[in-house]
C-alpha cells in the first residue's frame, strides 16, 4: 500500500464531499436502509479479500461519503456538533497515524505536553489559576486549578460527579457509594447526569429535581426548599448541577446567584456548560455565564462550539486536588515512584488510554486565534437570533424562548404529533436536517445553528418547506 498515494485519494474526496455540501448539489441527509449501505460499500467482500487501496479506495470512500450527513451543508441545523476546522482534522490524522495512548507521558510526551497547555488555557478563560508548569509544585499547598480533556461530555459529566462524591465520602471506594447522597439538578439537566448517578450506583432516585421558570432556568430562591427537603428526607446534598445552557432550548442558569446558595451550605457546584462554555470566548455573550468562577467542576466540549472534531471535552476543577484526589486506583506497572519529566493524565480520567485530544484543540486555535473563535459563536448566535425575530414574526409559528445563544425551537400551529411527522418528512426528503425536542410538555421542532455558511435565508426555505409539509398532510 502506497500511504501518500491512499491519503491524497481521501483527501480529495473529503475537499469534494465539502464542495459538495458548501454548494448544496447533494441533501445534507441520505438514511438509506442500514442493508443496502452494508452492501452497496461491499463490507463483505472487502473484509475476506482486502487490497482496500488505490481505486478501491477511491470507490469506497466516494460511496461512503454519499451517505454520510453532511454538517458542512448550510441546510445542517441539527444536532449539537460542530462544523470542524479542517486543522483539527489534521489533528485527528496525526493522533490517528502515531496512535500515542498518552495517558502516561512516556506514551506520548507531546500530546501530554499539548493537553496540560490547553487545559491551562482554558482555566484561564474561566477565571481560574492555571497549573504549574515547574512540576515540582504540583504536590504544593499552592492553589491551583486542573483539569482533563476526555472523550465526551457525559464522560466529563460523571467524572465530575465522582470528584463530588469523593469530597463528601472519601470512604466510597472501599467501602462503596453511601445510601444518604443525592444531586440538586434541574429537570432539564442532560441525560448523562441521571446516566452518572445510576453508574454510580446512587440511582435515578438520588436525583432532586429543582424549580424552573418558564424558559426552564433554575429559580434561585426556590432552592432552599428543595435543599431542606432532601435533609428532612436524611440526606446529604453531594452537588448541584447547573445548566449553561440547556441542551433543549439553549438557556443558561443563573450561575452567580446559584453559587452564592452552594457556597453558604457547603455544596459543590459542577456547571454543565458542555455547549455553552465557549461564550466565555465572546466579549457579547460571556455574561451569560457571570459567576461560574465560583463553581467547583465545569464541563466542556470543543466539539460543540470551538470548531474541534469529536470527541474533545474538558473536565475542569478549581481546585486540582478535587480530581487528583477523584480516583483510587492501583496497578504495579503504571502507578508507582519514578523519575517523571512530564505529567500522567491517567489519574484524572475515566480512560486508561486517551487519544491527543489536546492537539486537535490547539490546531484549531492555533489557526483561527481566539478572536476567530469568538467571531465564529457571534457569527452563530446573531443568526439565530434573526431566526428567532423572523419565525416569531409568523403568525402560524410560535417560539416558546428567545434564543440566548444558538439553539432555537418553534413550533407551528397543531398537535405534537403534527411537529414529529413533519420532521420526519424533511429527514426523508434530505433538503433540511432539524431535530425535535419535548420543552414544558410540548413537542417543538428545533434547529442549531452550528454552520458559519448558513444564513436567514436558508431558514425561509425551511419555513416555507415547512409550511408545504404541514398543508399537503392535510389535503
Amino acid at each position: 500500500m502506497n500511504f501518500e498515494s491512499d491519503a491524497n485519494t481521501i483527501i480529495t474526496a473529503l475537499k469534494n464531499f465539502r464542495q459538495e455540501s458548501l454548494s448544496q448539489t447533494e441533501p445534507v441527509i441520505n438514511q438509506a436502509p442500514l442493508k443496502q449501505i452494508i452492501d452497496e460499500l461491499k463490507l463483505e467482500t472487502l473484509v475476506k479479500e482486502g487490497n482496500l487501496t488505490s481505486n478501491n479506495l477511491a470507490l469506497f470512500t466516494k460511496k461512503y461519503l454519499s451517505f454520510t450527513t453532511r454538517l458542512h451543508h448550510p441546510s445542517y441545523l441539527a444536532h449539537q456538533a460542530t462544523i470542524p476546522h479542517y486543522s483539527g482534522a489534521l489533528g485527528s490524522l496525526i493522533d490517528g497515524f502515531t496512535n500515542n495512548g498518552m495517558s502516561i507521558y512516556e506514551m506520548g510526551p507531546s500530546a501530554a505536553s499539548v493537553e496540560y497547555f490547553m487545559v491551562n488555557w482554558l482555566l484561564e478563560k474561566v477565571g481560574w489559576i492555571p497549573s504549574p508548569l515547574e512540576l515540582d509544585k504540583l504536590n504544593s499547598d499552592q492553589k491551583f486549578g486542573g483539569g482533563a480533556l476526555t472523550h465526551g461530555g457525559s464522560n466529563a459529566n460523571l467524572t465530575a460527579l465522582i470528584a463530588a462524591r469523593s469530597r463528601i465520602a472519601p470512604e466510597t471506594w472501599k467501602e462503596g457509594s453511601p445510601k444518604d447522597l443525592v444531586i440538586l439538578a434541574p429537570a432539564g439537566c442532560h441525560y448523562s447526569v441521571q446516566r452518572a448517578a445510576g453508574i454510580m450506583g446512587m440511582g435515578q432516585n438520588s436525583l432532586y429535581l429543582l424549580d424552573v421558570d418558564d424558559k426552564g432556568a433554575i429559580i434561585p430562591n426556590k432552592i432552599d426548599s428543595v435543599y431542606q427537603q432532601a435533609k428532612k428526607d436524611n440526606k446529604r446534598v453531594m452537588a448541584l448541577v447547573a445548566n449553561s445552557c440547556s441542551t433543549a432550548v439553549g438557556v443558561f442558569d443563573p450561575l452567580d446567584e446559584i453559587a452564592l446558595f452552594c457556597m453558604e451550605h457547603d455544596i459543590w457546584l459542577h456547571v454543565d456548560g458542555a455547549h455553552g462554555a465557549s461564550a466565555l470566548l465572546s466579549e457579547t455573550h460571556k455574561h451569560r455565564l457571570k459567576g461560574i468562577e465560583k463553581a467547583h467542576s465545569i464541563t466542556w466540549d470543543a466539539h460543540k462550539m470551538l470548531q474541534t472534531p469529536n470527541l474533545c471535552t474538558a473536565l475542569l476543577v478549581r481546585d486540582h486536588i478535587y480530581i487528583d484526589q477523584a480516583f483510587e486506583q492501583t496497578g504495579s506497572y503504571l502507578f508507582y515512584e519514578k523519575d517523571q519529566p512530564g505529567f500522567d493524565f491517567i489519574n484524572r480520567t475515566m480512560e486508561c488510554t486517551k487519544g491527543a485530544l489536546g492537539l486537535k484543540l490547539f490546531l484549531v486555535v492555533g489557526a483561527l486565534g481566539e478572536k476567530g473563535l469568538a467571531a465564529y459563536i457571534d457569527t452563530l448566535t446573531q443568526t439565530t437570533l434573526d431566526a428567532y425575530e423572523y419565525i416569531s414574526s409568523l403568525p402560524e409559528f410560535t417560539c416558546p424562548v428567545k434564543p440566548q445563544l444558538n439553539i432555537l425551537c418553534f413550533k407551528i400551529d397543531g398537535s405534537d404529533n403534527l411537529q414529529i411527522k413533519i420532521r420526519d418528512r424533511i429527514l426523508s426528503d434530505g433538503a433540511f436536517h432539524i431535530t425535535s425536542t419535548s420543552f414544558n410538555d410540548v413537542r417543538y421542532l428545533r434547529i442549531c445553528i452550528m454552520n458559519p455558511k448558513t444564513d436567514i435565508n436558508h431558514i425561509k426555505q425551511l419555513i416555507q418547506k415547512i409550511q408545504i409539509i404541514k398543508s399537503r398532510l392535510f389535503l
